[in-house]
């Protein structure tokens, strides 16, 4: 198998978009944090402790999604807090049926599904948007279903009918805003923003509410250029920045790992996206996050082909590896929102 300290050999890691320069790597962390993985050897969520590198055994906790073509490949899990179903982890599938993927919320204490919907497209990503409870997914392209094509690719809204209950569970009650390629998508509990990314755009939205504060749709206030398609999106816990990977190889020239932020501008009352800079010159790179303590993560497929691996890399220290997994995404497991 290939390992992840083998691929990093094929790509120049580490320089910046402005003037070349090498990026300085933190040293190793101090602190242990919850690793939280997709998996889709077993179809599972799986989470690790990033003080080890050996993630071979039993998860710490782990959660398997059902049988069936909907429940198939699962592509992204977040883990949130919230007011009335304790702490879950909402999740969403490819899926390998004509009918779509699907998106659900997991409770953590017992495992159990307490709200899942089909979505007739191929959900890359999956959030949550923090004291409305809407459940939102991105995905890259629509799907067969029946004879007729649905609008599932895009960003979809699941919006519950009061704050804080579950969503519907009709895709043909959900909001959806097309995005060809969407492939991320993150609410800002800060600026209370919702961020997509697709194909070449970063996009940030502003949520439209009716009289009592439910949500009817999406406005766009601001969006980021690139060219090829963008494949993750995720808050840097260290700091204000933002990080985006855009896949593609040497003949895509904004292929890599970025970061960026939202600005403000109080005259004239407009959000932009900072100038990007280049953080890793990788080419596949499927997520990249960093943790609080400023170490980096990631999971890097070996080419377009091969969308997962076996290791979870980590700046400072050897990466995390388990024996025939298929990594698809990384996530800090302990970020919260009240």
């Amino acid at each position: 198998m290939r390992r992840r300290t083998l691929l990093r050999g094929m790509v120049t890691a580490g320089l910046a978009a402005v003037g070349g320069a090498a990026t300085v790597r933190p040293a190793a962390a101090a602190t242990n944090y919850l690793i939280v993985v997709v998996e889709q050897a077993a179809n599972q969520i799986q989470r690790f402790s990033n003080g080890t590198s050996d993630w071979n055994g039993t998860p710490g906790w782990y959660w398997s999604a059902p049988s069936g073509d909907t429940w198939r490949l699962l592509a992204d899990a977040k883990r949130r807090l919230t007011a009335k179903w304790d702490d879950v982890l909402v999740c969403c599938t490819n899926g390998t049926s004509k009918t779509g993927g699907r998106a659900a919320m997991v409770r953590e204490s017992d495992k159990a599904v307490i709200w899942s919907a089909v979505v007739p497209g191929n959900p890359h990503s999956v959030e949550r948007i923090d004291g409305h409870g809407a459940i939102v997914t991105a995905s890259s392209k629509a799907r067969v279903t029946g004879d007729t094509y649905q609008s599932g690719g895009g960003i979809n809204l699941f919006v519950p009918s009061t704050h804080g209950d579950l969503p519907p569970t009709s895709f043909a009650d959900s909001i959806s805003i097309g995005f060809s390629g969407a492939h991320g998508v993150m609410w800002d509990d800060t600026n209370e923003l919702l961020l997509a990314i697709g194909y070449r755009e970063l996009r940030a939205y502003r949520l439209v509410t009716d009289a009592g504060g439910i949500i009817t749709g999406l406005t766009l206030v601001t969006k980021l250029t690139f060219s090829g398609t963008g494949h993750d999106l995720q808050p840097d816990y260290a700091s204000d920045d933002i990080f985006y990977t855009v896949g593609g190889d040497a003949s895509n020239p904004d292929h890599g790992v970025w970061k960026t932020r939202l600005v403000y501008d109080a005259a004239t009352g407009t959000w932009s996206f900072a100038t990007p800079t280049r953080l890793h010159d990788w080419y596949f790179t499927k997520s990249f996050g960093r943790l609080p303590d400023g170490t980096e993560f990631w999971v890097d497929a070996p080419s377009a082909d091969i969308w997962w691996n076996d290791t979870v890399g980590f700046s400072g220290r050897a990466d995390s590896t388990r024996e025939g997994a298929r990594f698809y995404k990384a996530r800090f497991w302990s970020h919260v929102l009240t």
